[in-house]
Formats: C-alpha cells, structure tokens, sequence
C-alpha cells in the first residue's frame, strides 16, 4: 500500500504542475478570467502576473509534495491517506484562492486604460462552423465497446471458476472486505465500463456541440485553432477511453484469476501515467480552444471580441439566461463549463448524480 501513496504523491505533482500552467494555456483574449485584445497578451504586466502566478504554485505544490515524502514512513496509511486528501484539497483551494487578486487586478486595469475605447466589438459567427469536422465519429468508441462485451463474456463463462468469495471494497487503512461472489457483485465492474463509455461519448458531444468561439482579431486563425482543438481533444477521449476501459478489465480478471494481483500495482501505474502524460502533452501543445496551435499570423487589432465579462462570475462561472448555449469553453483553464443560468445545465448534473449512485445499488 505504501507504493499506491508515492503514487498518489507523484500524481499530486502532475496535478500542481497542471494547476500552474493554466494562464498559459488560456486563450490570448483573456487573461486571469478577464477578456483582452489579444495584442495586450504579452503586455510586460500580464506576463510578470503569469510568471508570479505560475512559479508560486510550483514552489507551494512541490514543497507540500516533499512533505508528503516525508510523512509517509511516519504516520499509518489511514492517517496518511487523510493528511493526503486534506493537502490535496487545500491546495486547490489555495490555487483559486491566488487566482483571485489577479483577476481583480485584471479588472481594476480594464477599468483604468478602457481597452474597448478605440477599437470596435464584434462577435462572429461562422454559419457552416458546424458543417467542418469537429470531432472523431463515436464508432470509434468501438473499440471499448468490444472490451466491455469481452469482460461481461469472460466472466460469465468463468463464472464456476471463480473463488466463493470476492474482494469488493477496501477501507482507509487497506483492508480488504470480501463478499460472496454474485451476478450483481460481478458485474459491478463491467457496469462501471458501461458508465465510463456513456460519459465517455457524451462528452464527445459536448465537444461538438458547444458553443463556438471565433474572435473577432483574427476569424480564420481562429476557427481553424478551435477546429484543432476540438478533434485533438475527441481523439483523446477514445485514447484514453480504451485504456480506461483495458485497466477495469484487468481489474476484473483479478477477480476470476487472484494470481494477477500480483501485477495490479504495475498496470494501474502504467496506465494511470499514460493517461496522465498524454493529457499534459495535449493541454501544452493545444492551449484552451487551441491557443498554441500555429496556424497562422495575420489579425486584426482595430476589432476586439464582444465583452462579455458580466456574465463570468469570479471569471470562471458563466450565468446568461438569455444564451441558449449549454456549454462553453473555459475562460481560465483548458475544456468546457456549463452555462449555469440555463436550466438544462442543472438537470445534466441531476442525471450524472443519478448515473452514479443508482448503478452500484441496483447492482448490490
């Protein structure tokens, strides 16, 4: 179990490393959850703002993981496991908690130099936007599909072969509670891959069906960035969604052959790490709506986008009752948020909570 703790540790990096890098991987009209010409991006002030912001996250998120190492051969693995969690939260507390005075700062500026003066706002619409291809067809979600309906195979088949009883659940301090075996216990798992797959395309449909953003500096830059974008980020989801669905598998013979658990710990890593690399590498080549995608340079500087700073709250929560759209890119980090003022946003949270927590007791 200590080896799933340095783990655990190792992903706390990845997740600081992330949390830092965000501001540069925003758009160029905005900045720290404020909409800009993107002529003012590397504006002096806006990159030292960047650089603070950046650097006092790593330090603050590698001094914490150090800490960490240094807790583990000290405390019990429930007591780690707690102290864990804590840190882990309350540095991405800490992390909106900074975001925060330089949002206001970024505020404060507009108000004082009046960007929006001499230039003229625009919002633009591409109308055959949608008619380009912008995501990978859900068939390739094929490819999970089949492993899903091996494991459901290969456990009923097996079904006689597998021990009376089964691990199901582990406890704070590592403990394993066993069960006897069941068609409702086994097929926990495999209901799991059904639930991964279904989030899985929805989410590919979000991609596609968000709402577009093309700036007004640069259209046909910018909806060729947004193109990208969209298609690098639905390749990943069937990347990621066949590996996910390969690691439960294996979870699950673990179950029918007890003598792969001694290889648990390496595919869990292994992929776990994967998935992790792939999603750095595709958010540090590809920036939010495609931002460091080069594609080309020309802008311009006399049009800025429609502000629309009123309706992001904090520069993160977007509320406009009178947008139809129900998702939309993030302003400060990198995929989509919900338009929060339009009531369908609430009943798709309603029905992932639902997905969630019916399944298992149905199951049980």
């Amino acid at each position: 179990m200590t080896s799933q703790i340095y783990f655990l540790i190792i992903l706390f990096l990845f997740t600081s490393l992330i949390l830092a890098f965000i501001p540069y991987l925003t758009r160029k009209t905005e900045n720290f959850g404020v909409s800009i010409p993107a002529s003012l991006y590397d504006r002096d002030d806006f990159k030292a703002m960047r650089k603070k912001y950046m650097l006092t996250l790593l330090i603050v998120g590698i001094f914490l993981a150090t800490v960490l190492f240094i807790l583990v051969p000290l405390l019990s693995q429930s007591v780690m496991y707690i102290v864990y969690t804590i840190i882990l939260l309350a540095y991405i507390v800490a992390a909106f908690i900074l975001y925060l005075p330089f949002h206001f700062k970024m505020k404060q500026l507009k108000a004082i130099d009046n960007w929006q003066e001499d230039r003229k706002q625009s919002f633009v619409v591409d109308i055959k936007f949608r008619q380009e291809k912008l995501i990978y067809s859900n068939w390739w979600f094929l490819t999970s599909l089949i492993i899903i309906i091996a494991t459901i195979t290969a456990t009923l088949i097996l079904y006689d072969h597998i021990p009376d009883k089964i691990p199901m659940h582990t406890d704070i301090s590592g403990n394993v509670t066993y069960e006897a075996k069941s068609i409702g216990n086994l097929l926990f798992l495999p209901g799991t891959q059904v639930f991964m797959l279904i989030v899985f395309i929805c989410i590919n449909f979000v991609i596609k069906n968000s709402k577009q953003q093309v700036s007004a500096e640069n259209p046909e830059k910018s909806k060729q960035q947004n193109i990208i974008f969209r298609r690098r980020w639905s390749a990943y989801l069937i990347w990621t969604a066949a590996l996910t669905q390969i690691l439960i598998m294996f979870l699950q013979l673990t179950l029918i052959f007890p003598t792969l658990l001694t290889y648990e710990n390496t595919v869990l890593f292994t992929i776990t790490i994967i998935i992790i690399a792939t999603t750095l590498i595709l958010a540090l080549t590809t920036g939010q709506g495609g931002s460091r995608v080069k594609v080309g340079k020309r802008s311009n500087e006399n049009a800025i986008d429609r502000d629309d700073d009123r309706y992001w709250k904090l520069g993160q929560f977007y509320f406009n009752k009178n947008d139809p759209a129900i998702f939309i890119e993030k302003r400060f980090g990198v995929g989509w948020t919900n338009n929060w003022a339009h009531p369908a946003s609430w009943t798709v949270i309603g029905v992932i909570i639902l997905a969630i927590v019916v399944p298992p007791i149905f199951l049980i």
